[in-house]
């Protein structure tokens, strides 16, 4: 048992360590392909000149428009072994005022470029 305290290591797609995956990209679903109906993933592999096969058993993701498998979306960079993490915080400014007055400062909010 792996007595790590860091619950989002860093993965290695190689290692055989167990790894979380996410997908940061709203308006995909993951799905499992059961049976031999043909489905296949909309994006062609490196190599091929052919789109191929989900398999049985294989874990896929999909919006109305189109089917990926996890290779192809990791690919596309839909997919990811690290979390998202949390926004910077917005920067407080403090406004000095130099009229000499006793009193509290003027603060604004500066927007990040994310912001606009």
């Amino acid at each position: 048992m792996n007595m790590d305290s860091n619950p989002h290591p860093t993965a290695d797609p190689t290692s055989s360590e167990p790894h979380r995956l996410f997908l940061h990209e709203p308006g995909w679903r993951v799905s499992l392909k059961v049976g031999s109906e043909r489905e296949f993933c909309y994006a062609m592999a490196p190599g091929q000149d052919f789109y191929h096969r989900l398999l049985d058993g294989e874990v896929y993701l999909h919006t109305n428009e189109e089917r990926l498998c996890l290779a192809c979306a990791e690919r596309r960079g839909l997919l990811s072994y690290k979390p998202k993490g949390l926004r910077d915080p917005v920067p407080i400014v403090e406004i000095i005022d130099e009229s000499g007055e006793d009193g509290p400062g003027v603060y604004r909010r500066e927007l990040s470029d994310s912001d606009h």
